[in-house]
């Protein structure tokens, strides 16, 4: 399951500040203030969990593996170990507001206790983590984000939870397919993945009765949100996209709320809507195309179901923060063409934007606030 974690004080193991991510390998391990016996683990299963992605192979694609290593190589500020951390990983885009000197923008990924259990879970933790990686190092609808301090665009509620459901369907579909490669090497893996809301045998089911391995992404992109379980603690049992949206609203509504406490002088925030591109964007993180040669605007940019309960919090959301209905809103494209910037542009001044001055809020304060999703495989559903 895919869940933002609870904005509670984090310490200072979990979210740090780290070098530039383009001088480190997306295979580099960090673990400080953690026992020796897991850090060694986790290095063997990494190693083995490497060996398995550089041979995975696809009928029509050939060699994805080393492709993968290729694409995700560098891109990583870094990853590390956490062992109070109950998932087995989760990714760290943004840390607001950052310290003087350190990239808002850090591409991190972290793994939990659950990840030492075996490789196998780990392929699949770790997969998904860095297509999650992927996604945000490439799609500029990513940084119009509210916990960015590189910039004031910020998506819209709705929008928030729209490229929500269709970040994890990305990254679950691009997930299950290459671990399901990897499952003549690591054959564990098909269990090891059988809670997630994309199991592996699913994934080969739908190739299997697809004409084409883009005609599966798109079947297996709409299947993966329907999956029913209880993802939350004395919840009931619902579809994880429910879930999903239930968990960005909150998040936003968080989000917002100490982005206006720390708005800078003169500053105001342009709130705006994705269109089909932005979300295009998202699913091109590897391999197929996630959502195909759609781009009619219904099935890309808007949400297929969105439930009673959140409905309300979406609307509440929106009057709270005095938010214009969304077809008043202007598109991320026109609010940058506005701006006299380009979606090139905007993008690579959010990776490269530092923290300059100091806040009243400190750094280890402020991680509560840092943007932060669980994305790692899960036990089957009760």
């Amino acid at each position: 399951m895919v869940d933002p974690v609870k904005k509670q004080p984090l310490d200072d193991t979990e979210l740090r500040s780290c070098p530039n991510a383009d001088a480190t390998p997306a295979s580099t391990f960090e673990n400080k203030n953690n026992p020796e016996t897991e850090s060694e683990t986790l290095r063997q299963q990494l190693q083995k969990v490497e060996g398995w992605t550089a041979r995975l192979h696809d009928p029509e694609l050939g060699g994805v593996g080393l492709a993968f290593q290729k694409a995700t190589a560098g891109i990583l500020t870094s990853e590390d170990f956490e062992l109070d951390m109950k998932p087995s990983a989760g990714y760290h885009s943004f840390v607001y507001p950052p310290n003087p000197g350190q990239n808002s923008f850090i591409n991190h990924v972290l793994y939990g206790t659950e990840a030492l259990q075996n490789a196998e879970r780990l392929l699949g933790a770790r997969t998904h983590e860095f297509v999650h990686a992927l996604q945000y190092q490439t799609a500029a609808a990513l940084h119009a984000d509210p916990f960015n301090d590189a910039n004031s665009v910020i998506v819209s509620p709705y929008d928030y939870v729209l490229r929500k459901e269709r970040l994890e369907q990305d990254a679950y579909v691009t997930g299950a397919w290459l671990c399901s490669l990897a499952a003549s090497d690591a054959p564990g893996i098909v269990k090891a993945m059988e809670g997630s809301p994309l199991p592996v045998s699913t994934f080969s089911d739908i190739r299997a009765k697809s004409a084409t391995l883009q005609d599966a992404f798109q079947t297996a992109a709409r299947d993966c949100r329907n999956l029913e379980g209880f993802w939350s603690k004395d919840a009931g049992k619902t579809r994880i996209a429910d879930e999903w949206h239930a968990r960005a609203l909150d998040e936003y509504d968080r989000l917002m709320k100490h982005r206006y406490n720390n708005l800078k002088d003169g500053e105001s925030l342009t709130i705006v809507r994705l269109d089909a591109r932005d979300i295009r964007e998202i699913g091109e993180s590897f391999g197929p195309h996630t959502f195909g040669g759609n781009d009619h605007k219904s099935a890309l940019t808007e949400i297929e179901n969105l439930s009673p309960a959140n409905a309300r919090k979406l609307a509440e959301i929106e009057a709270k923060y005095g938010i214009a209905p969304r077809d008043q809103l202007p598109t991320l494209e026109e609010a940058l063409t506005q701006s006299g910037t380009t979606r090139a542009a905007f993008l690579a001044a959010s990776k490269a934007h530092k923290g300059t001055a100091k806040t009243e809020t400190p750094c280890a304060a402020a991680n509560d606030a840092a943007h932060r999703q669980n994305t790692g495989a899960r036990p089957p559903s009760p």
